[in-house]
């Protein structure tokens, strides 16, 4: 089989190999081009579509920064159409999906996409449903999306992922890209930093659930992990290698989604604390001037701290207290509700069906963790990096590291945690210290030693 783990981006575009792990893995991507000058050759990457009508997708920020100049680079080749979104904060929710849908006409050959996380992800689920290709032009390297097969969309004040489509191209100009502000910079960097968490959850549930797993997913993954932490301390420079090295990592770690076929080596349960937090702002209307990579990036920290304190679990004595059998719907249901507000019940109805209620049950799987505790350790120890080493690469790029810097005090961090394993069923490390009745303690654990510094 071919070596994939160190080949970039653009590299991938037109992979089809059967893999050791017994899938196929393709990756239907017209092209990717990252690097300068990437606009200028937009009529030859789209060439396809030419005297073909093309909707432009933007909003007001990422109109000035590129959009402008996308239309006149395209405007003699191509019929286009622009809808340019005029909210200051644009989230990706059933409004901004309808206006698109009816802004997309019939004869339309393309959707192009300028922007980064939420035009990409509206842009991606409209194609998907209107069976039209999309593409996007890259405006900041803030999340791993651009490349992904998911679309995360508001529903009811519920963000949840959504299937979609490969993009036809991703075009990223590095000029273009090292200038975003840097709260976009350090997004992607938090994104990136995510998928240390990801990785450990993913050989966490094959090991306790059977879930299919991939170690050439895994190793790709990794690797652009490491060229992303290598570059991290030289983001403030806006240095354009650095930016093209991160712009790529984030580019190749959503092409691992199709392959896998699920978010699995992208997300984990710094997503779930992450989309806890986003939620939250969302329904309390909070102008929330932080983004999806922001929220990871700290969502990281809280989560290899949760690994850490895996090392300090006696798990003899949990197994013999049992205190793992019951489940208090009542305070469950509380919880949430004083987290999540006028969107409880959405978070209710997603999850409650997902509880095991059961006494024995709950002990079988209380059983299974204890059996493999020494390799749930293992994985802990060798794929997660240390809390501090995370906090220190967020730093050394000037990005966000602590909930206080989100707006969120002690109290409300150890609602948001217990919360965490609520708004995803996929099993990760939250649902495994709620299967040993050990959420409340390990988040009490943890807010004493993030609020003492």
């Amino acid at each position: 089989m071919m070596d994939v783990a160190n080949l970039k981006a653009e590299e991938l575009i037109g992979m089809n190999f059967e893999c050791e792990c017994g899938k196929r893995h393709s990756v239907e991507i017209n092209s990717v081009k990252i690097g300068s000058n990437i606009l200028e050759q937009l009529p030859e990457f789209l060439k396809e579509f030419k005297n073909k009508k093309i909707l432009i997708v933007e909003d007001v920020h990422t109109y000035v920064v590129a959009g402008k100049k996308v239309e006149e680079i395209l405007k003699n080749d191509f019929s286009l159409k622009k809808y340019v979104f005029p909210q200051e904060h644009l989230l990706p929710d059933v409004y901004a999906l309808g206006r698109i849908l009816i802004e997309i006409e019939e004869d339309t050959a393309l959707i192009l996409g300028i922007g980064s996380g939420v035009i990409n992800d509206i842009c991606r689920y409209v194609a998907y449903k209107v069976q039209v290709p999309y593409a996007i032009v890259g405006t900041a390297p803030s999340m791993d999306g651009y490349a992904s097969v998911v679309s995360p969309l508001i529903t009811d004040g519920f963000k949840e992922s959504h299937k979609a489509i490969y993009p036809y191209g991703i075009y990223a100009d590095i000029e273009i890209m090292k200038d975003a502000p840097m709260y976009l910079l350090c997004s992607g960097l938090g994104d990136v930093l995510g998928k240390y968490i990801a990785l450990a959850d993913w050989s966490i549930a094959n090991l306790l659930t059977g879930e299919y797993y991939c170690k050439t997913i895994t190793d790709m993954v990794q690797a652009a992990v490491d060229r992303c932490v290598a570059a991290a301390p030289r983001i403030p420079e806006r240095n354009v290698e650095v930016v093209k090295n991160i712009t790529d990592a984030l580019v190749l770690s959503g092409i691992t989604i199709g392959m896998a076929g699920a978010s699995r080596p992208a997300s984990g349960s710094e997503h779930h604390i992450a989309h806890g937090w986003e939620i939250m702002f969302h329904t309390r209307n909070s102008e929330e001037k932080w983004v999806h990579g922001n929220f990871v990036g700290v969502g990281t920290v809280v989560m290899a701290m949760v690994f850490e304190a895996l090392n300090d679990i006696d798990i003899e004595s949990v197994m013999a207290e049992r205190n793992f059998r019951y489940y208090d719907m009542n305070k469950w249901t509380k919880n949430i509700e004083s987290v999540f507000g006028k969107v409880a019940d959405n978070v209710i109805n997603y999850k409650k069906h997902a509880i095991e209620l059961n006494p024995d049950k709950r002990q079988q799987n209380a059983e299974k963790i204890a059996a493999s505790w020494n390799e749930i350790l293992h994985i802990a120890d060798t794929i997660v990096p240390s809390s501090e080493r995370i906090k220190k690469i967020l730093k050394d790029g000037g990005c966000v590291w602590h909930p206080i810097e989100l707006g969120i005090d002690k109290n409300l961090f150890i609602k948001t945690f217990i919360a965490a394993k609520d708004i995803r069923t996929r099993y990760g490390v939250v649902h495994l210290i709620d299967d040993l009745g050990l959420t409340e303690e390990i988040a009490n654990l943890i807010a004493d030693k993030l609020y003492m510094q």
